[in-house]
């Protein structure tokens, strides 16, 4: 026998008694240690506020057998934080011999706002909003205080400066906003309007020619409803969809988003009210100069003593577009406040 045959048949025996070695003695005596198998995704996100549930796992072990009860979890998940925390799954078997798995939870901001529980806390009266103008050009109070309305993302009044402030509240149909429109644009003036959904809807072409003009179409809910009766955990869907249906209407007419810019519907407000609008991106702006405009119609030269005559430094104005007697003054009105050294501005510029 050649010694290439040799080494041949060397190498081949030497292959089958590895093998048997390996198969009878190693293979069958290998250490076995459980398994933590998840139920699931790893990776789950949630929602901010939205409580966390254990899809469920199991463990198994070649001698133990089910071990599922012995399975330890631990890491805390904060649902009203956002970030990502980690579950690590630990399970022993009776040898002693450990098993571990991960499963990471994401949570990321709400799609849907949630009631917080902090909100139970926070004043919920209904109030007025009123303006204390004495008509002596100077600056008034109003029905909070300034300072502590900008916790709350809420102005009544701009800067001590030389800056008006235009605003309409529109609730109905019947309205001069077309015409109004017209004298701003005349005037290279940007004011801002106060819209329900029920007039965006029916008015596309305005709210475009508005949009691209450079005015500012704001949230003044779907059905002018009073707020805070909404403001409650049992009410919260409602106050919620009050303000998205505006959003969503606006959207589909011009394909823009929103400016999150507020005024609560017939002036009546609460600090929790506040406190959720800010909480969704909205800044309030009450006023600081109105007249009884909604109830009558009035002349021009009335609506233009009203309006000229509670003129002061950042003042906020409330007019109402139905009353043609304010439609009929506006030109006139713009024209004298720009002789006497103001400009007019949006409130959305108002810090």
């Amino acid at each position: 026998m050649t010694k290439n045959i040799k080494l041949i048949l060397s190498i081949i025996i030497f292959i089958i008694i590895s093998t048997f070695i390996y198969f009878k003695f190693i293979k069958q005596n290998k250490i076995e240690i459980p398994k933590i198998t998840l139920t699931g995704k790893n990776i789950i996100t949630l929602y901010q506020g939205q409580n966390y549930q254990e899809p469920g796992y199991e463990a198994e072990d070649p001698t133990d057998g089910n071990i599922t009860q012995n399975v330890q979890i631990k890491g805390k998940i904060n649902s009203n934080k956002l970030g990502t925390y980690e579950l690590i799954y630990t399970v022993t078997n009776s040898k002693g011999e450990t098993a571990k798995a991960h499963r990471f939870i994401k949570i990321i901001k709400s799609k849907t706002p949630i009631y917080k529980s902090e909100y139970d806390n926070i004043d919920n009266t209904s109030r007025g909003w009123w303006s204390n103008n004495k008509l002596n050009g100077q600056r008034p109070s109003g029905g909070a205080d300034i300072n502590e309305l900008k916790k709350y993302n809420a102005f009544f009044m701009g800067p001590n400066e030389k800056v008006l402030y235009l605003t309409f509240d529109e609730g109905g149909l019947e309205t001069y906003v077309k015409e109004i429109v017209n004298v701003l644009n005349k005037n290279n003036v940007k004011a801002t309007f106060f819209l329900c959904r029920k007039f965006i809807e029916e008015n596309t072409d305005l709210i475009k020619n508005m949009s691209d003009q450079g005015h500012t179409i704001a949230n003044h809910t779907s059905h002018h409803l009073n707020m805070p009766s909404l403001a409650t955990r049992e009410n919260f869907e409602k106050y919620i969809q009050e303000i998205e249906e505006v959003e969503q209407t606006y959207y589909q007419i011009t394909g823009k988003n929103m400016e999150k810019v507020y005024r609560d519907p017939k002036g009546e407000w609460s600090y929790r009210d506040l406190q959720i609008m800010k909480d969704l991106g909205y800044k309030t702006y009450f006023y600081s100069a109105d007249y009884l405009d909604y109830k009558e119609n009035v002349p021009k030269e009335k609506a233009l003593n009203e309006l000229t005559k509670r003129v002061h430094n950042g003042a906020i104005y409330l007019i109402h577009p139905k009353n043609k007697g304010n439609y009929l003054a506006l030109d006139t009105f713009i024209n004298n406040m720009k002789k006497q050294g103001y400009r007019f501005d949006l409130v959305k510029n108002i810090k």
